[in-house]
Protein backbone atom coordinates (compact mmCIF):
# COMPACT_ATOMS: atom_id res chain seq x y z
CA UNK A 1 0.00 0.00 0.00
CA UNK A 2 1.68 3.22 -1.22
CA UNK A 3 1.48 5.81 1.51
CA UNK A 4 0.86 9.47 1.43
CA UNK A 5 3.04 11.96 2.96
CA UNK A 6 1.34 14.96 4.84
CA UNK A 7 3.42 18.16 6.72
CA UNK A 8 1.89 18.77 10.09
CA UNK A 9 4.97 21.02 10.92
CA UNK A 10 6.89 18.14 13.44
CA UNK A 11 9.89 19.53 12.58
CA UNK A 12 11.96 16.14 12.83
CA UNK A 13 11.12 12.39 12.40
CA UNK A 14 7.83 10.87 10.66
CA UNK A 15 4.62 9.41 12.27
CA UNK A 16 2.93 7.10 10.30
CA UNK A 17 -0.89 5.62 10.77
CA UNK A 18 -1.16 2.53 9.21
CA UNK A 19 -4.31 1.88 7.83
CA UNK A 20 -6.25 -1.46 8.52
CA UNK A 21 -6.03 -4.47 5.50
CA UNK A 22 -9.07 -5.83 6.38
CA UNK A 23 -12.51 -4.30 6.96
CA UNK A 24 -12.06 -3.85 11.32
CA UNK A 25 -11.09 -0.44 13.08
CA UNK A 26 -7.71 -1.10 14.79
CA UNK A 27 -4.98 1.44 15.70
CA UNK A 28 -1.39 1.18 14.54
CA UNK A 29 1.33 3.71 14.47
CA UNK A 30 5.20 3.49 13.50
CA UNK A 31 7.23 6.36 14.15
CA UNK A 32 10.75 7.32 12.76
CA UNK A 33 12.72 9.44 15.14
CA UNK A 34 15.41 11.84 13.17
CA UNK A 35 18.29 9.36 14.57
CA UNK A 36 16.67 6.01 13.00
CA UNK A 37 15.10 4.82 15.63
CA UNK A 38 11.72 3.09 15.61
CA UNK A 39 8.74 3.55 18.22
CA UNK A 40 5.74 1.59 17.88
CA UNK A 41 2.24 1.94 18.59
CA UNK A 42 -0.26 -0.65 19.06
CA UNK A 43 -0.36 -2.43 16.19
CA UNK A 44 -3.69 -3.62 14.65
CA UNK A 45 -5.58 -6.80 14.83
CA UNK A 46 -5.18 -10.38 14.82
CA UNK A 47 -5.08 -11.27 11.51
CA UNK A 48 -2.64 -12.32 8.75
CA UNK A 49 -3.48 -9.27 6.85
CA UNK A 50 -3.29 -6.63 9.48
CA UNK A 51 -0.14 -8.09 10.96
CA UNK A 52 1.85 -8.08 7.63
CA UNK A 53 0.95 -4.50 7.00
CA UNK A 54 3.00 -3.60 10.26
CA UNK A 55 5.46 -6.45 9.76
CA UNK A 56 6.63 -4.79 6.31
CA UNK A 57 7.28 -1.29 7.77
CA UNK A 58 9.30 -3.03 10.81
CA UNK A 59 11.45 -5.03 7.95
CA UNK A 60 12.06 -1.99 6.08
CA UNK A 61 13.47 -0.51 9.15
CA UNK A 62 15.60 -3.09 9.76
CA UNK A 63 13.52 -5.38 12.30
CA UNK A 64 14.50 -3.49 15.48
CA UNK A 65 11.94 -1.37 17.38
CA UNK A 66 13.23 0.52 20.39
CA UNK A 67 9.82 1.32 22.10
CA UNK A 68 6.77 -0.04 21.68
CA UNK A 69 3.78 1.14 23.58
CA UNK A 70 0.54 -0.83 23.92
CA UNK A 71 -2.11 1.64 24.66
CA UNK A 72 -4.28 -0.73 26.31
CA UNK A 73 -5.67 -4.67 25.80
CA UNK A 74 -7.86 -4.63 23.66
CA UNK A 75 -7.22 -7.34 20.46
CA UNK A 76 -7.55 -4.20 17.81
CA UNK A 77 -4.78 -3.04 19.59
CA UNK A 78 -2.88 -5.86 21.01
CA UNK A 79 -3.79 -8.50 18.42
CA UNK A 80 -0.81 -7.66 15.53
CA UNK A 81 2.21 -8.16 17.55
CA UNK A 82 0.53 -11.07 19.06
CA UNK A 83 -0.18 -12.67 15.66
CA UNK A 84 3.52 -12.17 15.19
CA UNK A 85 5.11 -13.60 18.16
CA UNK A 86 2.95 -16.46 17.95
CA UNK A 87 3.93 -17.40 14.51
CA UNK A 88 6.94 -19.02 13.02
CA UNK A 89 9.43 -16.74 12.16
CA UNK A 90 9.14 -13.76 14.66
CA UNK A 91 12.34 -11.74 13.73
CA UNK A 92 11.44 -8.31 15.58
CA UNK A 93 14.33 -7.26 17.93
CA UNK A 94 11.67 -5.33 20.86
CA UNK A 95 14.44 -3.47 23.33
CA UNK A 96 11.45 -2.15 25.30
CA UNK A 97 7.39 -2.70 25.44
CA UNK A 98 5.45 -0.47 27.86
CA UNK A 99 1.91 -1.01 29.00
CA UNK A 100 0.05 -0.90 31.86
CA UNK A 101 -2.31 -3.56 32.13
CA UNK A 102 -5.07 -4.71 35.04
CA UNK A 103 -4.04 -7.59 36.39
CA UNK A 104 -4.86 -11.14 35.00
CA UNK A 105 -7.48 -11.92 37.88
CA UNK A 106 -9.11 -8.45 36.75
CA UNK A 107 -9.05 -9.34 32.88
CA UNK A 108 -10.31 -12.80 33.61
CA UNK A 109 -13.79 -10.87 34.22
CA UNK A 110 -13.21 -9.38 30.72
CA UNK A 111 -14.48 -10.28 27.42
CA UNK A 112 -10.52 -10.94 25.57
CA UNK A 113 -8.95 -12.43 28.59
CA UNK A 114 -7.91 -15.10 26.58
CA UNK A 115 -5.39 -13.48 24.10
CA UNK A 116 -4.30 -11.01 27.39
CA UNK A 117 -3.15 -14.17 28.86
CA UNK A 118 -1.73 -15.03 25.38
CA UNK A 119 0.26 -11.72 24.60
CA UNK A 120 1.75 -11.39 28.05
CA UNK A 121 2.93 -15.26 27.90
CA UNK A 122 4.67 -14.52 24.64
CA UNK A 123 6.03 -11.43 25.79
CA UNK A 124 7.64 -13.70 28.79
CA UNK A 125 8.51 -16.51 26.41
CA UNK A 126 11.27 -14.15 24.15
CA UNK A 127 12.56 -11.98 27.40
CA UNK A 128 11.24 -9.07 26.44
CA UNK A 129 12.03 -6.40 28.42
CA UNK A 130 8.90 -4.27 30.18
CA UNK A 131 7.82 -1.25 31.57
CA UNK A 132 4.89 -0.30 33.52
CA UNK A 133 4.73 3.62 32.75
CA UNK A 134 3.22 5.89 35.13
CA UNK A 135 2.23 9.56 35.17
CA UNK A 136 5.24 11.76 34.48
CA UNK A 137 7.95 8.97 33.24
CA UNK A 138 9.72 9.87 30.15
CA UNK A 139 11.08 7.81 27.54
CA UNK A 140 13.80 9.05 24.84
CA UNK A 141 14.32 7.81 21.90
CA UNK A 142 16.75 10.04 20.19
CA UNK A 143 15.51 13.52 19.98
CA UNK A 144 12.00 12.11 20.82
CA UNK A 145 10.51 11.57 23.79
CA UNK A 146 6.78 10.06 24.74
CA UNK A 147 5.74 11.47 28.00
CA UNK A 148 2.96 9.56 30.08
CA UNK A 149 0.04 12.08 31.41
CA UNK A 150 -2.13 9.53 32.88
CA UNK A 151 -2.55 6.20 33.43
CA UNK A 152 -5.51 3.76 35.03
CA UNK A 153 -6.67 4.20 38.31
CA UNK A 154 -9.12 2.44 40.58
CA UNK A 155 -10.25 -0.25 37.85
CA UNK A 156 -13.15 -1.32 39.66
CA UNK A 157 -14.22 2.07 40.45
CA UNK A 158 -15.07 2.95 37.10
CA UNK A 159 -13.51 0.77 34.17
CA UNK A 160 -17.10 -1.16 32.48
CA UNK A 161 -14.41 -2.23 30.09
CA UNK A 162 -10.74 -2.63 28.97
CA UNK A 163 -11.35 0.98 27.33
CA UNK A 164 -11.11 2.94 30.34
CA UNK A 165 -8.13 1.25 31.25
CA UNK A 166 -5.67 3.07 28.16
CA UNK A 167 -3.05 5.55 28.97
CA UNK A 168 -2.63 8.75 27.76
CA UNK A 169 0.66 10.04 26.52
CA UNK A 170 2.38 12.85 24.52
CA UNK A 171 5.09 12.30 21.58
CA UNK A 172 6.95 14.91 21.54
CA UNK A 173 8.63 15.90 18.45
CA UNK A 174 10.87 19.09 17.66
CA UNK A 175 8.12 21.23 16.61
CA UNK A 176 4.97 19.59 17.70
CA UNK A 177 3.27 16.88 20.20
CA UNK A 178 0.73 14.69 19.33
CA UNK A 179 -1.20 12.89 21.88
CA UNK A 180 -2.19 9.50 22.06
CA UNK A 181 -5.20 7.95 23.99
CA UNK A 182 -5.96 4.79 22.88
CA UNK A 183 -9.58 4.27 23.22
CA UNK A 184 -9.77 6.35 26.92
CA UNK A 185 -13.56 7.03 27.14
CA UNK A 186 -15.61 9.01 29.16
CA UNK A 187 -15.77 6.67 32.36
CA UNK A 188 -12.44 7.61 33.21
CA UNK A 189 -12.60 11.12 32.70
CA UNK A 190 -13.47 12.24 36.39
CA UNK A 191 -10.75 10.04 37.80
CA UNK A 192 -8.43 11.32 35.45
CA UNK A 193 -9.35 14.83 36.40
CA UNK A 194 -9.32 14.29 39.90
CA UNK A 195 -5.80 12.48 39.78
CA UNK A 196 -3.80 14.97 37.02
CA UNK A 197 -5.89 17.49 36.12
CA UNK A 198 -6.67 19.21 32.92
CA UNK A 199 -3.20 21.08 32.32
CA UNK A 200 -1.49 18.53 30.44
CA UNK A 201 -4.52 17.64 28.02
CA UNK A 202 -3.89 20.55 25.65
CA UNK A 203 -2.59 19.66 22.43
CA UNK A 204 -2.96 20.35 19.07
CA UNK A 205 -2.38 16.71 17.31
CA UNK A 206 -4.80 14.38 18.65
CA UNK A 207 -5.35 10.26 18.43
CA UNK A 208 -9.31 10.37 18.86
CA UNK A 209 -9.67 8.42 21.09
CA UNK A 210 -11.92 4.56 20.80
CA UNK A 211 -11.95 5.30 16.72
CA UNK A 212 -13.49 8.90 17.27
CA UNK A 213 -16.80 7.67 18.65
CA UNK A 214 -17.91 6.62 21.84
CA UNK A 215 -15.28 7.55 23.52
CA UNK A 216 -15.11 10.77 25.75
CA UNK A 217 -17.21 13.34 26.19
CA UNK A 218 -17.28 16.80 24.70
CA UNK A 219 -15.89 18.76 27.59
CA UNK A 220 -13.31 16.65 27.54
CA UNK A 221 -12.42 17.38 23.63
CA UNK A 222 -13.15 21.10 24.70
CA UNK A 223 -10.16 20.56 27.03
CA UNK A 224 -7.68 19.24 24.82
CA UNK A 225 -8.79 21.90 21.76
CA UNK A 226 -7.09 19.79 19.24
CA UNK A 227 -6.31 21.23 15.94
CA UNK A 228 -5.24 18.07 13.79
CA UNK A 229 -7.18 15.16 14.61
CA UNK A 230 -6.45 11.64 13.90
CA UNK A 231 -8.99 9.22 13.28
CA UNK A 232 -8.25 5.16 13.42
CA UNK A 233 -11.43 4.71 11.96
CA UNK A 234 -12.05 3.48 8.37
CA UNK A 235 -14.31 4.49 5.74
CA UNK A 236 -17.36 2.56 7.37
CA UNK A 237 -16.73 3.81 10.84
CA UNK A 238 -16.22 7.46 9.37
CA UNK A 239 -19.34 7.22 7.72
CA UNK A 240 -20.79 5.94 10.30
CA UNK A 241 -22.41 2.91 8.34
CA UNK A 242 -22.90 -0.21 9.27
CA UNK A 243 -20.28 -2.34 11.19
CA UNK A 244 -18.10 -3.25 8.28
CA UNK A 245 -20.14 -2.08 5.92
CA UNK A 246 -19.24 0.15 2.53
CA UNK A 247 -23.08 -0.10 1.00
CA UNK A 248 -23.53 3.60 0.23
CA UNK A 249 -27.15 3.10 0.47
CA UNK A 250 -26.38 2.82 4.41
CA UNK A 251 -24.20 5.99 5.19
CA UNK A 252 -25.02 7.52 8.21
CA UNK A 253 -27.16 4.86 9.00
CA UNK A 254 -24.88 2.72 11.06
CA UNK A 255 -25.13 2.96 15.32
CA UNK A 256 -21.89 4.66 15.75
CA UNK A 257 -21.62 8.27 16.96
CA UNK A 258 -19.10 9.55 14.56
CA UNK A 259 -20.73 11.78 12.90
CA UNK A 260 -21.85 13.69 16.41
CA UNK A 261 -17.94 13.49 17.32
CA UNK A 262 -16.76 14.91 13.97
CA UNK A 263 -19.49 17.53 14.29
CA UNK A 264 -18.38 18.62 17.68
CA UNK A 265 -14.55 18.66 16.16
CA UNK A 266 -16.11 21.43 13.77
CA UNK A 267 -17.73 23.13 16.45
CA UNK A 268 -14.35 23.24 18.12
CA UNK A 269 -12.10 24.82 15.03
CA UNK A 270 -10.11 21.86 14.23
CA UNK A 271 -8.62 22.65 10.82
CA UNK A 272 -7.78 19.27 9.57
CA UNK A 273 -8.79 15.49 10.24
CA UNK A 274 -7.32 12.28 8.86
CA UNK A 275 -8.64 8.33 8.57
CA UNK A 276 -7.85 5.31 7.99
CA UNK A 277 -9.90 5.74 5.27
CA UNK A 278 -7.10 7.38 3.52
CA UNK A 279 -5.31 4.63 3.71
CA UNK A 280 -1.19 4.82 5.48
CA UNK A 281 -0.34 8.38 5.96
CA UNK A 282 3.59 9.56 6.62
CA UNK A 283 2.75 12.70 8.88
CA UNK A 284 6.13 14.85 9.02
Amino acid sequence: MEAKEISLGLGGGRLIQVANRTLTQMMSYVIDTPEGGVIVIDGGTYTPEDAAGLYEYLAARGKHVDLWVMTHAHSDHIGAMLYLMEHDGFDIQVDTIAFHFPSLEWLAFKEEFGMNWRFLEQVKKRKIHTVTPDAGDVYRIGSLSVEIIGVPGDYAAYAKTMNATSIIFKVHFPARDVMFMGDFDVHAEADFLARYGAEKLRCDILQMPHHGQGGISRDFYARIMPKICLYTAPKWLWENNKYRCLDPETVGKGPFTTLETRRWMEELGVEASYTLADGDLIFT
